[in-house]
Formats: structure tokens, sequence, C-alpha cells
């Protein structure tokens, strides 16, 4: 006799029909009985060997824990464990019927919900919990809606909104070879509403259920289906759903669970590989090759504990591996004519390439981010793509003509190594030429008439190199390197970043250098050496303003700001930088005494360590006066309400204290590199800036500069060149041939040597 276990909930909250499953798979011959989770404590390693099929109905918390570890002594499961545990995680589930050419709503993943802000511009979304166990929705179509439904789980998931063609909704099912429809009111009032009736599924319907259940290899399971505007769109799938309104559903079930229990018996199958129309897991084929084809792997041949989950479900947005579903056969696009000839293409718009690296915080992003503003605010007003680390490139507004292909991410170890930041179980050779390969791609696809590189001239661990060949190679791109202008202390120029490899790469590969900064604060091409050839290439931009940044930050700041006391009273603001360092800057921060009428501002960073994390909200508990905030995307708005900074010397922290010319008491980083102090010792020699060494930094070192008067605004527009953001798009024409309107005369680094 057959032994079937139905794994549910508590005996008082959770039958929902399977009493009659129960009832039904005895009248066929087997002993099926309901293990009530929560109710019995129930010994696995005993009871794994008293039934040859477990059903898992139940998939909340409890429930999965005990399918991993029957999973995990070898029991039969329906619908198998690797499969159920996806389908519990939206961001996966929604990737996957993506790869497998399934209509889905366009998806966004945020690890806040002001990212989302963006999106709402194109139209309304639908937030949902990205854990299937947790339950609530809401359509928001705009910013006080979304600001409205206060502090969200992360991360955030979210679907483009589309509006149901009427108040009806259609469920599909699957059972085995068989395909059935019925149709629901929605909200159901009766029970005849909430059954529902069947419809006949229409072939594009029943292409689409086979596609869902070839996907995740199962033939078990329901879809909720949209309608808008006539298009069908999937919103959601279940691993076990109720069949409600499905002709003798119970009875179809039973001899269902029946027939995989005989299956499992004789060692075959649980799921029949010709019950499926498409040949089973077709989904995954998409991803062959790919970082999330080993997270499917690693997952669908190994129990996943909880902890295992938590990081499943932040990595796959991480990658955003974007895998579409076969597409009709290209149209012929016109050729693109040399950049000899852009000038004659009136109507033409150039493209440009922006290449940021990740790895630390959000420094290259911020500052390519303001670059590509700048560039389309003014001629040629060039089409911009950025390519950087998802996670940095979804938290920063972009303005319209920007979008961004992203990389899995990178973290750069102390010891100079690269490992990757999230997919743990990837070697770092192999994200690396993840990476190359997207960029590549992107690079192929896109065409760009402009690269602009940030930073490293070969880029990560060499990754531009294939690309930076096959665009010398093609000769219609220009390459730009651009820097900041202290990149380590000259020691250290000369034996890394100026090495041969580097230095041959610029030769080969870059028409111009962009550094921005200005010499007058810090000449990089004195005080690192550079070699004559290489140095008639540098233009120097001056610093980037970021007052402009305003026009897109305030909309995000906007709830932060009106929570802060209005003027007079005064706002000290304390900022970390990626925090991932900036611990014991917090810490004393907290621990410092505010003038009267003062309210402490901090920003952790999203970088700072959990525990570090959790000491700072600790020390601000019971103190009024302080607000911690986690995250701000871009802390513009923040730093121009400020009337005093305490802060780190990254470039964008100075680039933002300099634009407003604010008060600011600079803490830099000293070890291992010492670009922040060199930075803050240029600025402080020249008035602008206080500096305190790290060495000495203390509660009581900042609450005796808390309370000095300051004095005026010092005169940073008298004494450095904020015009980087003016003259980068005249450097851009310049540099394709165009003509461009007025813009501030910049400096060739060649003449401020004496080259010229």
């Amino acid at each position: 006799m057959l032994r079937i276990a139905i794994l549910l909930g508590r005996s008082f909250t959770d039958e929902r029909g399977m009493p009659e499953v129960v009832r039904l798979l005895g009248e066929l011959g087997a002993a099926a009985r309901p293990l009530h989770l929560g109710d019995d404590l129930i010994d696995v390693a005993r009871v794994r060997l008293d039934y040859d099929l477990y059903v898992l109905k139940n998939r909340k918390d409890l429930g999965m824990s005990v399918a991993a570890d029957l999973h995990r002594a070898g029991a039969a499961l329906l619908n198998p464990y690797p499969v159920a545990v996806l389908l519990r995680d939206r961001i996966v589930t929604f990737r996957v019927l993506r790869a497998a050419g399934v209509p889905v709503p366009e998806t966004f993943v945020a690890s806040h919900a002001s990212q989302l802000l963006p999106a709402l511009d194109r139209g309304p979304l639908i937030i949902r919990p990205h854990r299937r166990a947790r339950r609530g929705s809401a359509v928001v179509s705009n910013a006080t809606e979304l600001a409205a439904l206060g502090p969200m789980e992360e991360p955030v998931f979210a679907q483009r909104y589309h509006a149901p063609d009427g108040p009806t909704y259609r469920k599909v099912y699957s059972l085995g070879s068989e395909r059935f429809g019925v149709v629901r009111v929605r909200p159901g009032r009766t029970p005849e509403e909430k059954r529902g009736h069947p419809f006949t599924l229409t072939p594009e319907l029943e292409d689409i259920a086979r596609r869902c259940g070839s996907a995740f290899g199962i033939d078990l399971f329901g879809l909720d289906i949209v309608e808008s505007e006539g298009r069908p769109y999937v919103i959601d799938i279940s691993s076990f759903p109720g069949f409600k309104g499905v002709p003798y559903g119970p009875r179809r079930l039973a001899r269902y669970i029946y027939a995989a229990a005989e299956r499992a018996v004789r060692g075959e199958s649980i799921v029949p590989g010709d019950s499926l129309s498409i040949q089973p897991a077709a989904g995954y084929r998409a991803f062959r090759g790919s970082t999330l084809d080993l997270v499917l792997q690693a997952l669908s041949t190994t129990p996943a504990t909880a902890e295992e989950l938590d990081e499943i479900q932040k990595l796959v947005d991480e990658i955003r591996l974007r895998v579409e579903a076969p597409k009709p056969a290209p149209r012929a696009r016109p050729v693109r004519p040399p950049l000899a000839a852009l000038a004659t293409r009136e109507a033409a718009s150039p493209r440009v390439a922006m290449y940021s690296q990740g790895m630390v915080g959000f420094g290259h992003i911020r500052r390519n981010a303001s670059i590509a503003q700048a560039l389309r605010a003014a001629p040629p007003s060039p089409a911009v793509v950025l390519i950087a680390e998802a996670w940095q490139a979804g938290a920063l507004p972009m303005p319209e003509g920007v979008d961004c292909v992203t990389l899995p991410a990178l973290r750069r170890e102390p010891d100079g190594a690269y490992n990757p930041r999230f997919l743990l179980d990837v070697s770092d050779q192999e994200l690396i030429a993840l990476r190359s390969r997207v960029i590549r791609s992107a690079m192929q696809v896109f065409e760009p008439d402009v690269l602009i590189v940030d930073h490293l001239p070969l880029g990560v661990a060499n990754e531009l190199t294939g690309t930076l060949e096959r665009l010398r190679k093609r000769g219609n791109t220009r390459c730009v390197l651009g820097m900041r202008e202290v990149l380590y202390d000259p020691e250290t120029v000369q034996r890394t970043w100026s090495d041969r490899a580097n230095m041959d790469a610029i030769r080969e590969h870059y028409d111009a250098i962009w550094i921005y900064g200005d010499p007058a604060v810090y000449d990089a091409v004195r005080e690192y050496g550079l070699p004559d050839d290489i140095a008639a290439r540098v233009r120097y931009t001056g610093y980037l303003d970021q007052r402009p940044r305003l026009e897109f930050a305030e909309a995000q700041a906007g709830p932060l700001l009106a929570s802060l006391p209005p003027p007079p009273d005064r706002v000290a603001l304390c900022v970390v930088g990626g925090g991932h360092d900036g611990g014991a800057l917090a810490e004393a921060f907290l621990e410092a005494d505010l003038p009267p009428d003062t309210s402490g501002v901090l920003v952790t960073g999203p970088l700072m360590p959990g525990e570090q994390r959790q000491g700072v909200y600790q020390r601000a508990q019971g103190r009024s006066r302080f607000h911690v905030l986690e995250f701000v995307p871009d802390p513009t708005p923040l730093i121009e309400r400020a009337d005093r900074i305490i802060a780190m010397g990254g470039y964008n922290t100075i680039c933002e204290v300099l634009s407003f010319e604010k008060h600011a008491l600079i803490v830099p980083r000293v070890r291992p590199e010492p670009e922040q102090w060199i930075r803050a010792e240029r600025l402080r020699d020249m008035g602008l800036v206080a500096v305190l060494h790290p060495d000495k930094l203390s509660p009581r070192a900042l609450t005796e500069w808390l309370a000095r008067d300051p004095g005026p605004p010092p005169p940073t527009r008298g004494r450095v060149d904020l015009g980087g953001l003016t003259r980068i798009p005249g450097l851009l024409a310049e540099l394709l041939g165009l003509r461009a309107g007025p813009r501030q005369p910049v400096a060739s680094a060649a003449a401020e040597v004496g080259l010229r």
C-alpha cells in the first residue's frame, strides 16, 4: 500500500480542501495522512521512512524548513523542494519566467523604495513582497503614494501595473498533461464568485502554461493572469494551488498524487517528462553559462538554509541578467558614419558610454552620473549609457536619455585581490569573465562614438582589454580616461597605476585624459611625473559643481528634509562615504555635544558592517536631536541644507562641500591609501576646510569644532575652479569634431608644465 503524507499548517487554520483529497486517496488504495506542522513535534529522521511521498502543501517557513530536511534525507517531495524554494521568491520566479518567453509585467527590484521613482514616471506600479509567504500589495501612481506606504522590507519588489480589462481575472491550472481555465470575479463576495467558472483556454494561454511548466520542470501549478488591453500577463505562479473551480478538482488531484507516489516507489522522476510538450527546464537554457545558472544549479542540488535563501534573494537582482525571449530577425540598421563625418550629420545624436568599475562605495558612479547629466543638458546632448554595478547604478536618479547596463558586483580586498561581493560560490575569474562579456556585448550593440573610462585604463582585472582592442580596430570610437585629481600618493602611482601595462594602454587606446580637478589644488601631471606624450593628452576640467544635481535629488530628499527642523534652526551633517571604514567617525559624532538649536544628521552609508551599524543606532537612541539615515542615494539636498559638515575626504564629498561653500571638518582616511589626506591637506592650506587627523578623532574634538564661531562661508568660488560640468560638453564636442557653444577655457596639462 502506498504511504502518502501531506504537509499542512496548523489543523485549525490550514485544511484548504485537503481532507477530501485524503479521503479520495484512500479510495484509490493509498494510506494518506495529513501532517499538521505546528500541532505536533515531527521527527523528520523517523517520518521520512514512513511515507513514500510527501506532498508539500504548506510553504511557509516551518513547512519549508521541514521540507529542506526531508529533501536532504532523500525523501520524495511533490512539488520538488528546490522548485518550491524558487517559486517562493518572486525575484527568481520572474527572472526564470521572462527567460522562458512568458509575458510578464516589467519588473523592478530596489534596495529602497525611492529608487522606484524614475519607473513611476512611466506609469503606475504594484508593490508586492518579494517573499511569497508574506501578504499585501499596493498600487502606487506617484511619489506621494509611494512615500505613504512607509518602511518596506528590502529588497523592494515592484511590477508595472496593468489595469485589467474588466472585473474578472483568469486562473490557469496545470495538473499533469491537462490544463484548465477558471474565471473569477475580484473581489469575490459569494461562494460562487470565489469558486469561479471554467472557460476554454485559448492556444495563447495553453502555450503560456506550457512555457511556465517547462521553465521550472513541473506540471502541477497554478497561474494568475490579468488581461490588459487585450494582452495577457502572468502576475503570479503557485507551486501547489487549490484548484477551485476545476471540474472534479479534488478527484483529479488525488489521482495525480497517487500516480506521483507510484513513480516515487519505482525510483522514477516524480514529474513525468512526457507531461510537458516543451522540453523540461527550457527556461534554464536561456541562463546556461551565466552566473544565475550557477545559482539555480546549486539550489536544485543542495538544500538551502534560511541564510542562503536570503543571500540568493539579494544576489539575483544584483546581477540583473537581461535574458530575452527569441526575437524576430532584426531589421537592418543604418551603418554609423565614421567620426570624421559626424560634423556633417546635423540630425544625429552622438552616443557616449561611461564605464564605472564599482567595487567600493558610490564615488565613481556618482561622478559619472553628474557628468552624464551635464552632457545631456548641453549640445551635442548625446545618448548616454552607464556601465556600472547594479547595486550602485539603480540607486541614483538619472535624466532622460541616460540608461544603465549593469555588472555583477566585485569587492576589492585589503590585499588588492578581487572577490565577488554577492556571488560567494562563484570564483573571481568567472565573475570577471562575465563582466567582460557584458561590457563587450553592450559596446557591440550600442556602438558608442565616445567611451569614457573612469580611473582604471584597463578596467578592473583588465576586463576592458578586449573591448578596447575591438574599438581600436573598428576605429569609430574615441576613448577618454577620466580621473579624479588625486589618485594615490606619488610613490604608489609610480609603482602601480603608472606601470607599463597602463601606460601602454593609454598610448594605444586613449585619445584624451580628463582630470576632474584644478591644478591649483593638485597638479597630477607634475606630482606623478607623467611622461610628456601622456601629459599632452591631459585636460584639467575643474572640479564638478554639484548644485545641478539638486534638480534630480530634491524629489527623493523631500521627506528627509521635511523631518528636519526648518531654519533658523541649524543642522550639523555627518557623512562617511560608503561607510565601510566610517564607523569611528559616526560613533564620535553621535557622542559629541551639539550647540543649542542644532540638530545632528548622520548618514551611515550602505557598506557599514552590520554590527557597527547596529551599534550606531543604539548610540542614537535617547538622543532626540540626532537623526540616523542608513543610506541616501544622493546627499546633495542634505549638503545644501546643512550649516556644518563633518565628513571623510572622498572626491564627491569634497565637491559637494566646495559647491555649496560649507563650513566643513574633514576627517580623512589615511590608511591604506592617503588619497583623502592629500586632498584635505591641500584644501586646508587654501583655507577652505578644517582637517582633523583620524588618530586625533574624539567626541570632544568634534564638540569643540562645532562650538566655534565659523565666521563667513569659505570663499570657494574665488579660489577653486568648479567649472568641470560646464567644460566637459565642450571637450566632448571638440573630441568629436562638432561645433559647441561658448565654454570656459580649459588648460592643457602640457602647457601647464611647460611642454608647449
